[in-house]
């Protein structure tokens, strides 16, 4: 991990991945609040606070590349939604830098920001506006892939996740 790496962490077995932009300084920059306590705000908090035991993993950007590339429909759309909502939230990028000192920048420019939306502005959608100047949520994507083809993703990945987290107690009394 390096200064203005886009890390997450897979929590209750892979129910769902926490992100945010590794500082460089054993500090993570995210979306936390004081559980649920407090509404959902950007700060800066330790890295073992935002790994809370976790194992901290590396987003790699090759295939977020790919897909701006060659994308499908849904893909595009929900690309095409998050630059809409960026845009009404003020954010923009004109030149996209994806420097360590451009990512931290623009996720230093957030501090303190109370704008979490689950759907159109979470803690991923955060990082990959910071890492990329577009924001995107892959859960989210899938999400909308699941509803609209009516696939069995979501409940192979339901499944698997559900598995994970009830078998998780026993793996940890072992």
């Amino acid at each position: 991990m390096a200064r203005g790496d886009h890390i997450y962490v897979r929590r209750y077995g892979g129910v769902y991945a926490h992100h945010g932009i590794d500082a460089g300084d054993g500090t993570v920059i995210h979306y936390t609040s004081n559980h649920w306590v407090t509404p959902r705000q950007v700060r800066r908090t330790s890295l073992e606070k935002f790994a809370r035991g976790d194992e901290v993993l590396v987003r790699d950007y090759e295939r977020f590349f790919e897909t701006l590339k060659r994308g499908d429909l849904i893909d595009r759309t929900s690309l095409g939604i998050n630059k809409f909502m960026d845009s009404l939230r003020g954010l923009k990028v004109e030149e996209l830098d994806f420097s360590p000192d451009a990512v931290m920048s623009r996720a230093e420019s957030r501090l303190g920001e109370f704008a979490f939306d689950w759907m159109f502005n979470n803690c991923e959608h955060f990082a990959s506006w910071c890492k990329t100047g577009i924001s995107n949520s892959e859960q989210i994507t899938d999400l909308w892939r699941q509803a609209l083809t009516g696939g069995n993703f979501a409940k192979y990945r339901t499944s698997k996740a559900l598995t994970n987290l009830v078998e998780l107690p026993w793996r940890l009394l072992r």
